[in-house]
């Protein structure tokens, strides 16, 4: 394990940039801090340590990986890691992935991972484990983090019109009168989506959610268009 992580610090040390870091770490509120590697770079580190992992890994050996280098203060290293796990293909998904996503968007958490996260390998997820999902979506209702609370709103981004209409509007009334920031931004993006391919139903649910302020903003910015 140790090898792995020592590889990728030296290969982002090596690109290391001390006038870009401070203005990524303005970006993100002064949360993380940064070794200044911008997307592109970051990007070919990641495919050429990708490519020096040893195949096929255990599960338990790569979620033991993905959190060391949750543990990382760097912000690149988290990164690199939803880059990999969403890299993994559905097949490899099991069950128990659940409590390592959980932890992974309770953990270090901001829009930056977790939509990613949310949008991507639990969006696959659940297809994958449905009542599992159906029991998560209880399950994190009872949750603090408004992290979690945000990763089921969005799970269904990109569901297209594949998207559960009921669960999501169910989702929306539970989640509707908690006024933070994320999740009102939430909702809206989540309806924008579905505006794409059915309008009127998002148009109908504003209504009948009594949605108002950044969540309708956000819900109305494709239908206002047309």
């Amino acid at each position: 394990m140790h090898t792995y992580i020592a590889q990728l610090t030296s290969e982002l040390e090596l690109q290391q940039n001390k006038e870009k870091a401070p203005g990524m770490e303005a970006y993100m509120k002064g949360l993380f801090c940064f070794y200044g590697v911008s997307s592109v770079p970051r990007k070919s580190i990641y495919k050429t340590w990708k490519s020096n992992l040893e195949s096929p890994l255990s599960d338990e050996f790569k979620w033991q990986l993905i959190r060391e280098l949750w543990e990382k203060e760097q912000r690149e290293y988290q990164y690199i890691a939803v880059d990999w796990m969403n890299s993994w293909p559905v097949s490899a998904y099991r069950e128990g992935d659940i409590e390592e996503l959980k932890f992974l968007i309770s953990n270090k958490s901001w829009w930056d991972t977790v939509d990613l996260i949310a949008s991507n390998y639990l969006g696959k997820y659940a297809l994958k484990f449905p009542k599992m999902m159906d029991q998560v979506i209880m399950e994190w209702q009872d949750e603090k983090s408004i992290w979690l609370h945000r990763s089921c709103i969005i799970y269904q981004l990109k569901y297209k019109n594949a998207t559960n209409l009921e669960r999501l509007s169910y989702l929306i009334g539970v989640y509707k009168s908690n006024n933070a920031f994320f999740i009102q931004k939430s909702i809206g993006w989540s309806l924008r989506e579905v505006s794409k391919w059915n309008p009127e139903w998002v148009k109908a649910t504003i209504e009948s959610k009594q949605l108002a302020g950044l969540a309708k903003r956000e819900a109305m910015k494709y239908i206002a268009k047309k």
